[in-house]
């Protein structure tokens, strides 16, 4: 017999429902919509509000506050805003364990996925033109940017990194979900 709850069905049903608008806009237009992150987070507050009352509101808004260790990563221009809005309106769905999971194990896949995804729209001479660049600010101890035509000029969508952190934290099955 399972633990699963007729509520734990619906809440991943919800998540798996925005990741997928989410990759389907990421991937085709490298934009997340603003809409989708405000229902997202709508929709998880609504939801926690619902299972848990009062207390839900925390927990969603702890779940969308996740989010905010991501802009460390966007001041930098390593990921758009509307990555950190996705995650800000997911984690609310998540709860902020599940959030914290998915984050890290987001990261960790987009670090996996973000080369293969640049050398789709630069190919092979872009990564070796960005790794002859690297060697370069290497030896000289100095910071020369990226040109054009190079993977670390080119922008990838982060949220099929994010996707695969939760899908990834799913099947680990990992401690405090």
């Amino acid at each position: 017999m399972s633990d699963v709850t007729p509520t734990d069905s619906l809440q991943t049903g919800l998540i798996l429902l925005g990741f997928a608008l989410a990759l389907f806009s990421d991937l085709r237009t490298q934009r997340i919509p603003n809409g989708l992150a405000l229902l997202a987070l709508a929709t998880g507050l609504t939801f926690h509000l619902y299972v848990s009352d009062l207390t839900g509101i925390g927990i969603a808004l702890s779940g969308a506050a996740v989010a905010l260790l991501m802009v460390p990563l966007y001041a930098k221009g390593f990921i758009g805003a509307g990555d950190v809005k996705l995650m800000m309106g997911m984690g609310a769905l998540m709860g902020p364990v599940l959030s914290l999971w998915v984050l890290a194990l987001g990261i960790v896949c987009g670090a996996l996925v973000a080369p293969l995804l640049a050398v789709n729209q630069v190919g092979w001479d872009g990564l070796t033109a960005t790794a002859r660049r690297y060697y370069q600010c290497f030896m000289t101890r100095q910071y020369f940017a990226p040109e054009q035509g190079e993977a670390a000029a080119t922008r990838v969508p982060y949220a099929p990194a994010l996707a695969m952190g939760w899908v990834l934290t799913l099947w680990l099955s990992l401690p405090g979900l």
